[in-house]
This record gives structure tokens, C-alpha cells and sequence, in this order.
């Protein structure tokens, strides 16, 4: 499930390995890469490709050129260098069933609390439901099945402690997720506008920076950026920069982004230790009417709501299995789950955690084929070993 760079790469492997795969997308070849295919990517190329993947399209096509290892590539470069080819190649092309969304996986004849047993469980066939683009429902049966689809189409919720607050799911369609393009395709519904933005994590900070460059353009632009807590420790602004992080762009970033905070030009305000109470949208002028609680606590109207508070993993597709999760971040804490040949990989693995690396998901794969293969030395990702002269 998935065809984001995990699903991908997990089907590459598998066919590399001789097994028949079908890969199940909602949406396209990458479809949260591009909703921040403008934004640079915090890590080189170098890192978020695999041997394996490079020789699959080298092998495909004698002329391809792969970017430099430590090139910086946006989300759109990244899927138009690497992910869409690699998806194209004739292990892959074949496999991909795209505007299939999964609705929910379950053993045939077993229900979740049947048995305990893994290797009686292991007999049933795992039966995939699936609704196709043209709203057609069928099932799919397998013997092992990959959950790689990711995190970003569950946005969390605005409330104090985690739950939607009155109003939200109205309001919520409406909102802004995720990193916005407001220098480019959503500059128009961006500029001249009073915006919230909520959260205080890097994709808050980096729409706080490309508000604060849209905001010097189009001169009526206003943006107030509210955070649960106050400043990051020894920070000037919300965002904690870590001077270990191995991540130069992810530093410049939350760098920023604090900096603006103190900016005079009084296009950002920063607003700490507050929430929102409720939302409620008014859909003839599109705007929204937002209570406030904590140090700025009152009724305010914005014309645009930028929602930056994280994701949640969808776990309703497998609710009917026995799926083991922790209890705090909703991540799967092994990557062998009591329901045999189940696996979550990719960021879906790490719950409501923001810090998944591509290449721990590309070393879950590694892992996960050598159980399957039951190989532990299987390999695909090794580089050659130097000829002997």
C-alpha cells in the first residue's frame, strides 16, 4: 500500500527478489511529494536513494543521470529524477494500481480475536478491499502485506489536548496543511490576506518564512503564528535548533523562522501559550471566526488557517488484524507484528513521530525481506565488493 519512495523501493525489492507484487496508491506516484514539491528537501540526494534503485534505472535506461549525491533537491525534483522513473521501469510499471484506495485488510475466514496463533493465523490469505477510481469495490487476496502509505492524509487536530475543537471538522476541509506554496501556485489565495498559522514544527516555520517573503511583496499581508508552548530552550523564537543536527537546511530553517519572530516589520506576530478553543468557517465570505485561549485569548477573524499540528497514521484500514502500536505515539514498535507477514514501514511506522528518515525506511526494507526470505546476510542495498587484483 502506497506508492510514495518507501512503497516503491519495497516494490522494486521484491520483484528484484522474484516475488508478484501489486503496489496500491490512492493517488499518484508520489502524491505527498507533491503536495511540497516546492520546498527542499533536508537531506541529499544521495540519502533518499538506494543502490538497488539506481541500477534499476540505469539498467532501464543507459543515459539516465543521476543528480550528485549531495545535491539538495525539491520534493518535485526528487520525483521527477528518481521516484516517477524508478516507478516506470519494468519491474515496477506493471505492478502500480493507482486511484485504488485500501478501505480495509482482514484474514479470510479469521476474525481479529479468533486466534493468537501465528501460524494458524498464517494460513488464512490476507483479503484487501479496495475502492478503484471509478468507485468500484473488489478484494484482493495475498500472502504478505506491505503498509507503506504514509502519514500526511490524517492531519491531527487543532484542540488543546489533541481532540478537534467545536467547529474544526467543518471548518477543516478549508484549511491549509502541510507546507503551502504561497510564492507560487497558492500565492493568490495567500497574499493580502490576515492568515493564522498553528504549530511549531519545521513545516510551520517553513510557511512562516515563505509568508514573511510574500508578506514584503504584497504589503497587506498579516500572519499571526500562535505555538502551545512559549520559546524553544536558549531560543529566541518557538523552534529548538539543535547545532548537532546533521541537517543544514532543517537548521537554516528553524534559524529563520525564530528570527522572524523579533522581525519589527510587523508582518509576523508571534503569539506562545495559546490555542485554539474553537472554529467556526463562514463559507459566504470565507472567512473564519477563531477563539483563542491562553496569553491571547479572544475571538479573532482570519481569512486564511494554516493547520501545521502533525499527523496521525490511518490504523482504521487495520483495525481487523492484530496490529500492536505504542501507546503514546501510535508507531509500531518492532517491525514484526503479532499478525504474520503484516508489515508497517515508512513513516506510517513512526506514528505521530516527525522524525522518519527515507534511509531508515529503505533499512526497513532490507530487514523486512530478510525475515521474509529468511536470509539474514540478504542484501540488495550492499555495494560490490572491489575486485581482487
Amino acid at each position: 500500500m502506497g506508492a510514495g519512495p518507501i512503497g516503491i523501493e519495497a516494490a522494486l525489492y521484491a520483484r528484484f527478489l522474484g516475488y508478484e507484487v501489486t503496489v496500491l496508491e490512492a493517488g499518484q506516484v508520489g502524491e505527498h511529494l507533491l503536495a511540497w514539491g516546492h520546498v527542499p528537501m533536508f537531506t541529499p540526494f544521495g540519502e533518499v536513494c538506494t543502490p538497488l534503485g539506481l541500477s534499476a534505472l540505469a539498467a532501464q535506461d543507459e543515459s539516465y543521470d543521476p543528480p550528485a549525491e549531495d545535491a539538495i533537491l525539491t520534493g518535485q525534483q526528487y520525483l521527477d529524477a528518481y521516484l516517477r522513473p524508478l516507478s516506470e521501469t519494468d519491474l515496477v510499471a506493471g505492478c502500480l494500481k493507482l486511484q485504488h484506495q485500501v478501505i480495509s485488510i482482514a484474514r479470510r475466514g479469521q476474525l481479529k480475536q479468533d486466534t493468537d496463533d501465528p501460524e494458524e493465523r498464517r494460513e488464512a490469505p490476507l483479503v484487501t478491499l479496495v475502492r478503484d477510481g471509478d468507485g468500484h469495490e473488489h478484494s484482493l487476496e495475498s500472502e504478505i502485506v506491505l503498509d507503506c502509505s504514509g502519514v500526511q492524509g490524517q492531519p491531527n487536530f487543532l484542540g488543546d489536548g489533541g481532540q478537534a475543537v467545536p467547529g474544526e471538522s467543518a471548518a477543516m476541509p478549508h484549511f491549509g496543511h502541510g507546507v503551502i506554496d504561497a510564492l507560487g501556485r497558492d500565492r493568490d489565495r495567500y497574499a493580502n490576506q490576515q492568515i493564522l498559522v498553528i504549530g511549531a514544527g519545521h513545516s510551520a516555520a517553513t510557511n512562516i518564512c515563505q509568508l514573511s517573503r510574500l508578506a514584503r511583496e504584497s504589503l497587506d499581508t498579516h500572519v499571526t503564528w500562535i505555538t502551545r508552548e512559549g520559546s524553544g530552550s536558549g531560543e529566541s523564537g518557538p523552534l529548538t535548533v539543535r547545532e548537532e543536527d546533521p541537517h543544514p537546511e532543517k537548521r537554516r530553517v528553524a534559524q529563520a523562522a525564530n528570527h522572524l519572530t523579533t522581525d519589527a516589520d510587523g508582518h509576523i506576530a508571534h503569539w506562545p501559550a495559546t490555542t485554539v478553543k474553537s472554529v467556526h468557517y463562514e463559507p459566504q465570505n470565507d472567512h473564519f471566526h477563531v477563539t483563542l485561549e491562553g496569553e491571547h485569548s479572544g475571538v479573532f477573524t482570519f481569512d486564511r488557517v494554516v493547520a501545521n499540528v502533525g499527523y496521525r497514521p490511518d490504523l482504521q484500514m487495520l483495525r481487523e488484524l492484530q496490529i500492536e502500536t505504542c501507546a503514546d505515539w501510535e508507531s509500531t514498535t518492532k517491525l514484526v507484528q503479532p499478525e504474520p507477514n503484516v508489515y508497517i514501514l515508512g513513516a506510517k511506522s513512526y506514528g505521530r513521530r516527525s522524525d522518519f528518515l527515507l534511509a531508515t525506511g529503505f533499512d526497513q526494507i532490507r530487514q523486512l525481506f530478510a525475515i521474509v526470505g529468511d536470509r539474514e546476510s540478504l542484501n540488495l542495498y550492499a555495494k560490490p565488493l572491489p575486485k581482487s587484483t
